[in-house]
């Protein structure tokens, strides 16, 4: 290829060739000076060698000018960009101005598409990428027992079981364990704020703390040494607990509380937002296992570990599974079924369900982003046909393609990043929308926020949008038949417009996304309805819960307890618009599940490891009016099933059936826990199934019901039904103080509440599904409405005519709409084949319905078609009203 082409494109590109103006300078200069000489009557060989002398090395000075030119056309191309970058954006943003309603039509859909791919990427950064607040995170495991045969996946771990796997695993650095948080009453001793209030404490092993990489924020945390027998009883507390009782007073440090009449001296605050992983507790205390039962069955126990550096998650699984299995046959009594369960804490804590839905709702706004795309490209191909006279002439005076493509992309950009700014501030509100439909539903909530990441992420969508639905219509824009433009003048271009079948082909892409996403959300809330109606066998409304927890200190014993959990119900009862109130050892979705093993009695018993078990709870007489729960045969327990009374039991439908099949169990007795030695309750009665758990388990757990009255405990819940909402909390604090003031006030919520909790995920994967489902339906039917009315405008002249020839209003409206419902017909075909493909991946969010369910694809293909239709009339009528004498004007 020639040089000479390319000096000139480089030439043009770069500026002026210094590097062979510096060689002619230097060799001019160098002459002169050769010259003098010989004037001064030296020869010509030896003025050459004067002048050699004179300037030095010439390739040195050579090569010192060739930089000097070389950094001075750097510069002068930088400052020739910078100049032209600077025009652009000048001339962009008076195009902006000029086409004020264009600008605002393209901004606003932008930013919707940008405002919810921002929203929800804060939520998955927040949730999914933000580092916990441990260090090494990624290195932290949680371990429990599992038993496949009872299907107890997630279960607590004997210590005896937790001392084996520390002291005969390699894979673990450090290992801690804590017992569950439960409800306690917390005083401060000697100082201000006396009044008992209800906090959440937990028993930690000491060395927890260093194993998580957190240290207090005043003071220490717990250390070895406290758990030592006979040590000082020490106690930390979160911030938020110091904050909001003692003012975030640091005297706090050193005070003495009471924690359910038990003195504790706190020896440390721990900084903001500090959670045991598993473990929402407010105040940590020593736990001391040098004294735990050795008993291997006894699991109530939860384990953190820390993987070793190049330790894997696997191998963990590997040593800890093969001791579980060594124990299995060392002590077939309590661990023959039993095996291990490890879990990464990152895991644990978004839990896989809500990691799906995060996923799949990304997937959800990147097709919002793109139908915002589609539609924005749309909308300037239109708005760069209306252009063509102006690029024609600006081409015609010499701008080349290039220049009139930056130009134009220069504008979409701007504009990208105009709808990124505006999209930040809809992403702001959505945030808001988020928190209150994720409450329970979305873990690690606090970390979700527009911060730097959130930020740069949405700077970076914006110019990538403003790149990808400008880029197309500026590469066709520039290439403009000049000829051919400026002979049309100002007359329409009829059918033969120049981007008609691209604009047609965005319409269909919109309008098949659109229909994934809608199908999507119609299959949810098909799912989330089915859900709504699955029996949790009791009546929830006008249902008030509140837990109760009485400090062993103050009632030592379980009469005591009994007898204030009656004169309790009591008051209760007493109050205005209260029906009935009652009390359970665990309310229904409020609470962990119990169960135990048990034996028919007129059965032989069967090995420990083959005996059946159900869950069980301890209820008073009420409990089965309270809830509505039916009584299907045989009596509800009484006020005389106490201590001292012959010990009985109900059970549930689906245990009757499953273990009495055929026959009635009324009057028939059951061993429950240690089949020798077991206590032998009669059964007198079978009740209706209750789901205490979730709504999406596929059956109803058996469950054994037993008098609280003969056999009480410290913690129970009351549960109080009244007339409308329930009971309110000031009524609860009157009743609590006028029997023992030292006891805090519970929480008081609604069981309706207690249910919707279960149904956040659900709720929460709906919700969002919906609205961006309905943004999309919306920004589809904007793009058909647009693409429509610009055809009409193109077409004016041709419905002129027609009309001129006798066509009826009735056939262009026809024949318009009939353009749209073609465009959408092949829109819903494609988005029909994606959605058969794409609904695959949230089928682990239907409960009961079918990710291909066909009546949700037909269904949906209807509406967005009638959507399309409803769209596309507005246009169809104006060409129906089409004038023949502007017509014939124009032709002219």
């Amino acid at each position: 290829m020639p040089l000479e082409p390319i000096r000139r494109r480089y030439r043009r590109f770069f500026g002026p060739d210094l590097r062979q103006d510096a060689d002619d300078e230097l060799a001019f200069h160098f002459a002169m000076r050769v010259e003098e000489f010989q004037r001064a009557g030296l020869t010509a060989r030896e003025a050459e060698e004067a002048a050699m002398q004179r300037f030095g090395d010439l390739s040195q000075v050579r090569d010192e000018l060739h930089e000097l030119g070389r950094r001075r056309q750097v510069r002068h191309h930088r400052a020739f960009r910078l100049d032209a970058l600077r025009q652009d954006v000048r001339f962009a943003f008076r195009a902006i101005g000029a086409n004020r309603s264009f600008s605002l039509i393209v901004a606003l859909t932008m930013a919707l598409g940008i405002g919810a791919t921002t929203a929800v990427f804060s939520v998955a950064y927040g949730v999914l990428l933000r580092p916990l607040p441990y260090r090494e995170a990624d290195s932290l495991v949680r371990l429990w027992s599992r038993n496949d045969e009872r299907g107890l996946e997630f279960f607590s771990v004997s210590p005896a079981d937790y001392a084996s796997w520390r002291a005969e695993t390699q894979v673990f650095a450090s290992t801690g364990a804590f017992e569950r948080q439960h409800d306690a009453t917390l005083t401060r001793r000697g100082g201000g704020g006396t009044e008992p209030q209800s906090v959440e404490v937990a028993a930690v092993s000491p060395d927890i703390f260093a194993l998580l990489g957190v240290g207090a924020r005043h003071g220490r945390a717990l250390l070895p040494d406290d758990a030592r027998v006979g040590a000082p009883a020490a106690a930390v507390i979160g911030h938020a607990l110091w904050t909001a009782r003692f003012g975030g007073d640091r005297s706090i440090v050193g005070a003495d509380l009471s924690i359910d009449g038990r003195p504790y001296t706190v020896v440390g605050v721990m900084p903001p937002r500090f959670l045991i992983p598993g473990a929402s507790a407010e105040v940590w205390t020593p736990l001391s296992l040098a004294g735990a039962s050795p008993d291997h069955g006894n699991r109530y126990l939860r384990v953190l570990a820390r993987l070793r550096p190049g330790a894997s998650l696997e191998r963990a699984r590997a040593q800890v599974g093969a001791i579980a299995a060594r124990l299995a046959l060392e002590h077939p009594e309590t661990n023959a079924s039993w095996s291990v369960n490890i879990m990464s804490v990152p895991e644990m804590i978004v839990g896989t369900q809500f990691r799906r839905a995060v996923l799949a709702l990304l997937g959800v706004v990147a097709f919002v982003l793109l139908i915002a795309c589609a539609n924005s490209a749309n909308l300037q191909l239109a708005r760069g046909a209306a252009r063509r006279r102006e690029i024609a002439i600006r081409a015609a005076l010499g701008a080349t393609r290039g220049r009139i493509t930056t130009q134009l992309l220069t504008e979409s950009v701007v504009l990208g990043l105009i709808a990124g700014a505006a999209g930040v501030a809809l992403a702001y509100g959505g945030l808001h929308i988020l928190r209150a439909v994720g409450t329970e539903s979305v873990p690690r909530l606090d970390d979700v926020r527009l911060d730097t990441p959130v930020l740069a992420f949405t700077a970076l969508i914006a110019l990538g949008s403003g790149v990808l639905f400008g880029l197309l219509p500026a590469l066709r824009a520039s290439r403009p038949d000049i000829a051919e433009v400026l002979k049309a003048g100002g007359r329409g271009e009829g059918r033969s417009a120049p981007g008609q079948g691209v604009r047609g082909a965005l319409v269909i892409a919109e309008v098949a996304l659109s229909l994934i996403l809608l199908i999507g959300a119609g299959l949810l809330m098909r799912s989330f309805a089915r859900l709504q109606s699955v029996d949790v066998g009791f009546t929830s409304r006008g249902v008030t819960v509140m837990p109760f927890r009485l400090p062993e200190a103050w009632y030592p014993d379980a009469e005591r307890a009994a007898a204030f959990y009656a004169a309790l119900l009591e008051r209760m009862g007493q109050l205005p618009g209260i029906s009935s109130a009652a009390a359970v050892s665990s309310a229904p979705f409020a609470g962990p599940n119990t169960g135990n093993v048990f034996m028919r009695d007129d059965h032989p018993p069967p090995a420990r490891d083959q005996a059946p078990d159900a869950d069980y709870r301890l209820i008073t007489p009420g409990y089965l009016r309270t809830l509505g729960i039916r009584l299907l045969r045989g009596r509800d327990f009484s006020a005389l099933d106490r201590p001292g009374a012959p010990a009985v039991a109900l059970i549930s439908d689906v245990m009757a059936r499953r273990f009495w099949p055929g026959e009635d169990p009324v009057g028939r007795r059951l061993r429950v826990g240690d089949l020798a030695t077991g206590p032998v309750y009669t059964i007198v009665g079978v009740v209706a199934d209750v789901r205490y758990q979730s709504r999406e388990t596929p059956e109803v757990r058996p469950m054994m019901y037993f008098p609280a009255l003969a056999e009480p405990q410290r913690t129970m819940t009351i549960l109080v039904r009244g007339a409308g909402a329930g009971l309110d909390a000031a009524s609860v604090r009157r009743v609590v103080a006028s029997l023992d003031p030292t006891l805090p006030a519970p929480a008081v919520s609604s069981m309706d509440a207690l249910i919707g909790e279960g149904m956040a995920t659900p709720r929460f994967a709906l919700v969002l599904f919906a609205i961006f489902a309905g943004a999309a339906m919306v920004l589809a039917a904007i793009g058909i409405y647009g693409v429509m009315s610009y055809l009409v405008r193109q077409r004016t002249h041709e419905f002129g005519i027609r009309v001129a020839l006798g066509a009826t209003p009735r056939a262009l409206v026809a024949s318009v709409v009939g353009g749209a419902l073609r465009l959408t017909g092949a829109g819903v075909l494609l988005g029909l084949a994606g959605a058969w493909m794409l609904t695959r991946a949230i089928a682990s969010l239907l409960f009961e319905v079918s990710a291909t369910d066909p009546l949700t694809f037909v269904a949906i293909a209807l509406l967005l078609t009638a959507v399309a239709v409803v769209a596309s009339l507005i246009p169809a009528r104006r060409a129906a009203r089409a004038d023949p004498l502007l017509a014939m004007r124009g032709e002219s």
